[in-house]
């Protein structure tokens, strides 16, 4: 009796390991991998010098202090320059940033100079080539030699899938070059006031990261970060940039 009970349980033991096996085996073999963690530092090394940190110089008069021989105070006027962080840039080709207006025009109004700043922190001024206020993209020109590398683009972008994974890369509240990762949340979403389909992300996007570039996690280029939706002004997950393929059409009608 206790033999063959014995028996029994060993075999059914034995059939389980198995059927463990054959059964992780085929799992194994059919089921997608999806890692839980990706290394995208070498992405990302390889994306950073695509990406252009924008600042306006704003000069404005003010009053200094100064004290004469005699220890008398008396105050002139002077004019004072201060640098603002404005937003970020993508380098389509060696010498050319595309931007969005919105992150120029306060510049282009007011007859500031700009200047970017690449992934080294090495700054040159540029100029506004040219804008298209209904899809909100602007073309700058650097003046001076600064090495940036131009973008690989997504030329397959009318087969990007909700779900897939994305970098954000842009210079958000002025604190620099920074990263964040995300998917996209849906794609061709438009608006009525604005011109264009966009594509949806995730990704943490703050003031600052407009004009910066969405990637794939090849490094390849699917657009300009343009605008979030947000009750509060900060990241709250409905991102949105406008796809490569418009970035491209605008720049060729710019530059032409």
């Amino acid at each position: 009796m206790f033999k063959k009970t014995y028996f029994v349980i060993s075999l059914w033991i034995i059939l389980g390991s198995f059927s463990g096996f054959f059964f992780s085996g085929f799992i194994g073999k059919t089921d997608i991998y999806i890692p839980f963690y990706h290394d995208l530092s070498s992405v990302l090394e390889r994306a950073s010098p695509s990406v252009v940190n924008i600042w306006s110089i704003k000069k404005w008069k003010g009053w200094q202090e100064q004290s004469n021989e005699f220890g008398f105070r008396k105050w002139r006027q002077v004019v004072k320059t201060g640098f603002f962080p404005n937003g970020s840039g993508v380098v389509i080709k060696k010498d050319l940033i595309v931007t969005n207006f919105h992150v120029v025009s306060d510049a282009f109004n007011q007859n500031q100079e700009l200047l970017v700043e690449n992934h080294l922190g090495k700054t040159v001024l540029v100029q506004i080539l040219g804008f298209d206020l209904e899809f909100d993209i602007a073309v700058l020109g650097i003046r001076e030699p600064l090495d940036l590398k131009p973008f690989k683009i997504r030329k397959n972008i009318d087969e990007i899938k909700i779900g897939e994974s994305v970098i954000a890369i842009g210079n958000p509240q002025g604190l620099g070059q920074s990263f964040s990762k995300g998917i996209i949340s849906a794609i061709n979403r438009t608006f009525k006031d604005k011109k264009g389909y966009f594509i949806q992300t995730d990704a943490s996007i703050n003031p600052g990261n407009s004009g910066g570039a969405l990637i794939d996690q090849r490094g390849r280029l699917l657009g300009i970060i343009n605008f979030i939706e947000s009750t509060s002004g900060g990241n709250q997950g409905l991102n949105f940039a406008i796809p490569v393929s418009t970035v491209l059409d605008v720049f060729k009608t710019i530059t032409d």
